[in-house]
């Protein structure tokens, strides 16, 4: 459906670039929908594009409202009771969504979407495709408070002198000082609350401006990196279990339903890597939830 070129990769950053290569995904969504238009729309839920990589500029408003438009009436054209899933530009985030109008989207069967990670230096320890500061670093607990002070220097350290050996020279510095700028914006429970509240209370300001229930509101992904794919640390699965609960409270709090992210890989909460099963402690939480 989608031309995948000599690498056999594409991602939305290239659906976007391309006016061609959109028209395909309108599409397939259009396919897609039509597949799933018989199907309960109180059990089903369609979202056109995941994580849209657009509009990630400071205005962050030039082209994906359009864009949503299309994709919503290509969904609602050829599946009109269905349940459609909308979001905001760059990669879903709170951010984006608040900059969204909803009443451009005349339909009553609308969840809307945001993704939160924050904070990232935490949830996305080790990852390698996630920019050049964060596969530097390893063993940080969550939250920072769950460890002796000790303990967090030695790692901090750590890390530090993996930056050293290992980063290219005329970034060290950089990723030195961000490293520390991270830390201090959450070492204490209060600033971390902070930073993991403001998503929802973002969304949640720009629910009641705009009339959207929260109950057509969803935590569409959140979770923590358990391993990254060829890196041999594991994040402790007590940590992973702690920050899965948190952010589950914070999105029943205000009234949003919730989907982790995910099944398996390397956030994985049911199945790791190459056949094995992730520790149980996240699915523990969330079958003693109701």
């Amino acid at each position: 459906l989608i031309p995948a070129g000599g690498s056999r990769k594409i991602g939305m950053a290239q659906v976007m670039d391309d006016p061609r290569t959109f028209d395909a995904y309108l599409e397939m969504v259009r396919k897609m929908a039509r597949t799933l238009a018989g199907e309960d729309p109180t059990q089903v839920a369609f979202e056109p594009m995941n994580e849209p990589i657009v509009d990630c500029d400071s205005d962050g408003t030039s082209l994906w409202p359009d864009r949503q438009r299309k994709l919503f009436a290509a969904a609602r054209s050829s599946a009109t009771k269905l349940t459609l899933m909308l979001t905001g530009a760059c990669y879903s985030a709170a951010s984006s969504l608040e900059k969204i109008d909803p009443k451009t989207i005349p339909d009553d069967n609308v969840i809307w979407t945001f993704h939160s990670y924050d904070p990232f230096l935490l949830t996305h320890q080790g990852a390698t495709w996630a920019g050049d500061f964060i596969p530097y670093v390893t063993g940080l607990p969550y939250p920072l408070s769950a460890v002796p002070k000790a303990q967090i220097d030695v790692t901090l350290d750590t890390i530090r002198a993996r930056i050293k050996a290992e980063a290219p020279w005329t970034r060290q510095g950089g990723l030195l000082a961000y490293l520390d700028e991270q830390v201090a914006s959450m070492d204490s429970p209060d600033k971390l609350l902070g930073l993991m509240d403001a998503p929802f209370k973002k969304v949640e300001a720009w629910a009641s401006a705009n009339g959207v229930r929260p109950e057509n509101i969803t935590l569409g992904e959140f979770g923590m990196i358990r391993q990254e794919y060829g890196n041999p640390y594991v994040m402790p699965a007590g940590y992973r279990a702690a920050y899965v609960r948190d952010m589950i409270a914070r999105a029943e709090a205000h009234g949003f339903s919730w989907a982790v992210w995910s099944y398996g890989g390397a956030f994985g909460i049911v199945d790791a890597f190459n056949d094995d099963k992730a520790e149980p402690d996240v699915m523990d939480v969330i079958r003693g939830l109701h």
